[in-house]
């Protein structure tokens, strides 16, 4: 059941396909008839841009205690190297970049419709690890990775109320494994980092001991930025999806623990 492609709202369907085609290097892909959606190649998962009319975030606020969809993160070989395209661009950031707990580095920004995004490089050095034959295996793919390699996906994620909640669906009934845990000892808020391998990509569970706000709720037709989460699994995936606590939404869609949007589509 891995993450297959997130669905992302924007106004002006061009200006995102240029602005991911020439910051990200993503490409697009397939040939559909709707005019209103780009399908752009990240690696392991794809972006599906939709272009909607008068929409809003509705109710994402960038805040880390909201619960829900908080970005995406690209692996690339250098941030310093890719943030250089981001700076040229008149992209500003939201966090420039910087090392980061964990032993990597990292920087964000946002797309025009305000979806944020990371960029990432190097591999984390757990505090807590689940897998050691996942860990090792990030850290052989970050060794490998050449210095101006294009960006690829990495990453969603989420800030959980409850990390057991949030474990017993993703982990126990969608079958992804724990990698490892990166504790931020220095927050306030008790922070704590999560990471499940998700097929190719992986779910990152930001937790905190600090009370949490709500999320955005169920994206309506008009939602810009992050609609939904599509996860790849066979006929029995919308079954099992409710019979671990999943809630259906207005326009068909499954919302998962903090109202993460999910999207059922065959397995490849």
């Amino acid at each position: 059941m891995s993450i297959h492609h997130i669905e992302i709202g924007v106004s002006d369907l061009a200006r995102s396909v240029d602005f991911y085609r020439d910051l990200l290097d993503l490409k697009p892909v397939g040939g559909g008839q709707d005019a209103s959606i780009a399908r752009l190649s990240a690696g392991p998962v794809t972006l599906d841009l939709v272009e909607v009319a008068g929409g809003s975030l509705g109710g994402w606020v960038n805040d880390d205690l909201q619960r829900g969809v908080r970005h995406i993160g690209f692996k690339v070989g250098d941030v310093d190297l890719r943030a250089e395209r981001v700076r040229d661009a008149g992209v500003p950031f939201t966090l420039p970049p910087l090392d980061a707990v964990g032993g990597v580095r990292l920087a964000f920004f946002q797309d025009p419709d305000g979806t944020h995004l990371e960029i990432i490089d190097k591999y984390l050095q757990y505090h807590v690890i689940g897998s050691a034959e996942l860990a090792a295996r990030e850290r052989a793919a970050a060794r490998a990775r050449p210095r101006d390699a294009a960006p690829a996906f990495d990453h969603v994620a989420v800030t959980a109320a409850d990390l057991d909640a949030a474990l017993a669906f993703y982990r126990d009934m969608l079958g992804y494994e724990l990698i490892g845990q990166i504790s931020q000892d220095q927050d306030p808020r008790g922070f704590l980092l999560t990471y499940l391998a998700a097929g190719d990509a992986v779910l990152e569970i930001f937790t905190f001991t600090a009370p949490k706000t709500p999320g955005p709720g169920a994206p309506d037709e008009a939602r810009l930025g992050f609609r939904h989460v599509g996860i790849a699994a066979g006929d029995q995936m919308s079954a099992l999806l409710s019979a671990a606590g999943a809630r259906s939404t207005p326009d068909g869609l499954l919302a998962g623990p903090d109202g993460v949007a999910l999207h059922p589509v065959p397995a490849r």
